[in-house]
């Protein structure tokens, strides 16, 4: 796949990772989780791992994100190219 030659490529393109939004939506669940716990309890290190545990094993089992992240690449690329390898909405 060839958009802007060899010697041009966006410097940091986190909008472009799927991981990135993956990242994103992990900390905001957890995030959402932990503002929902007692005053007390927002701060609690056990609360936290088993926030982030159960928000990973709910997200392991949610294969439309990810095939829904993945089928959007070619979109990503698309508005890459028009951005000039600027920044996208993605």
């Amino acid at each position: 796949m060839k958009f802007w030659g060899n010697s041009i490529w966006p410097g940091n393109s986190p909008d472009m990772n799927p991981a990135e939004n993956i990242g994103a939506i992990i900390k905001d669940k957890v995030e959402e989780l932990m503002s929902s716990e007692d005053r007390q309890n927002r701060y609690n290190y056990d609360i936290l791992k088993t926030n982030v545990e159960n928000t990973l094993k709910d997200l392991e089992n949610d294969t439309d994100l990810f095939i829904d992240l993945l089928c959007s690449m070619r979109k990503r690329f698309d508005a890459l190219k028009a951005a000039g390898g600027g920044h996208t909405n993605f």
